[in-house]
């Protein structure tokens, strides 16, 4: 349920797909991304499921099965609803969990045995439990309830997801073997640490706009640092709350800055400038207590020294290789005292250390454990 063309984790997939011969047909919001032979929108939702009367009939009237195929279900092409129940797929990627549901209903997906192969990838932890703390959580939560625990039917030949905390969780809910981690990497980068600057220390954050990100956080702490610091954001999504973040940020005048994002192709190449990324994510949810995002391996593949909290996915990475340092409290001052301990001879190795890193965590890594999930069954004899 997302824009195919924007997402990089789907992109990776329809590459690796296409480049082992698969002729492959996508199925999301917006245009068709680079890779698919062909691409089905989702239909709008109708106006009237949202309001008060829809709400009431949807959710107080209809099963959960009636409820999907109404709500979701209905918006997928009817050319492909056809397709897939006619089992014309020899494999079939469902991305996140909007579409469980659809692999599991017999009358709009197609019985089991028509299609060879079934794969679920979990981007993100869903919560067993929603709280019912509104009128609308009170109505939806069972249905989104009742989708979530599908993720663990039998209908899915294989599943993975992006770090291992989060595959565990699932397991312990679930009752399923834990998804096979297939991490968000990018692509090698030929590329070489670019040398550090007397009496400065470049600092980037790139990624999208969000509250929950440490974004602020981060501008509290250049307050307590020394005019060696420079700050730079390359922001992606929500203008509104950008601009906030720029207000906030104005009385740092220099130190801090911002600019335009790149295409994801061009990240590493583009953030080889800098000297470090920081990535300062307070646990507030469980995605963020296991997250491993996308930004830490461009990092890596941009050449620069990384500085983290303590979250526990991306301190595997920094123990592992020693590209980074780790701010042992979640509050501004344990990040500024981190980042103003850090000397330039520290940092440079950091950044050596990122380099050594990169021809170990890159794509064609997470490519073989993904291809190897997807395989299917060899029919020689």
């Amino acid at each position: 349920m997302s824009h195919i063309s924007s997402d990089p984790r789907v992109l990776r997939q329809i590459e690796w797909l296409h480049d082992d011969g698969w002729a492959v047909d996508t199925l999301g919001l917006g245009e068709r991304p680079q890779g698919a032979r062909e691409h089905f929108s989702l239909k709008p939702e109708p106006s009237w499921i949202s309001t008060r009367f829809g709400t009431a009939v949807i959710y107080g009237l209809l099963s959960h099965t009636k409820k999907f195929r109404l709500l979701t279900a209905a918006r997928i092409p009817l050319e492909l609803r056809r397709i897939v129940r006619n089992g014309n797929y020899d494999l079939v990627i469902l991305n996140d969990r909007h579409f469980v549901p659809w692999a599991v209903d017999s009358k709009t997906f197609g019985r089991a045995e028509t299609l060879a192969h079934i794969h679920l990838d979990l981007h993100e932890y869903f919560p067993e439990k929603l709280g019912r703390n509104t009128l609308w959580l009170r109505a939806s939560a069972p249905y989104y309830e009742w989708a979530r625990a599908l993720i663990g039917h039998e209908r899915f030949t294989s599943r993975s997801t992006v770090s291992s905390g989060i595959a565990l969780q699932y397991a312990r809910e679930l009752g399923i073997e834990p998804p096979t981690v297939v991490r968000n990497i990018p692509e090698f980068s030929e590329l070489a640490p670019s040398p550090t600057l007397p009496g400065t220390v470049r600092m980037i954050h790139h990624g999208i706009t969000n509250k929950r990100r440490g974004l602020w956080e981060i501008v509290d702490a250049m307050r307590l640092l020394d005019d060696r610091f420079v700050m730079t954001f390359m922001m992606m999504h929500d203008d509104a709350l950008l601009q906030e973040l720029k207000e906030y940020a104005a009385d740092l005048g220099d130190r801090v800055l911002f600019r335009q994002p790149v295409p994801t192709a061009k990240i590493a190449e583009c953030i080889n400038e800098y000297d470090l990324e920081i990535m300062f994510f307070p646990p507030t949810t469980r995605n963020l207590e296991w997250v491993l995002p996308n930004k830490l391996f461009e990092a890596i593949q941009g050449r620069l020294g990384v500085v983290i909290g303590e979250s526990a996915m991306m301190v595997e990475i920094v123990s592992e290789f020693g590209n980074g340092a780790v701010a042992p409290e979640w509050t501004v001052e344990s990040l500024a005292e981190t980042l103003s301990n850090l000397s330039s001879t520290q940092i440079e190795a950091m950044k050596w250390a990122s380099h050594s890193a990169a021809s170990q965590l890159n794509a064609s890594v997470e490519s073989t454990k993904f291809r190897s999930l997807v395989e299917l069954p060899s029919t020689e004899s």
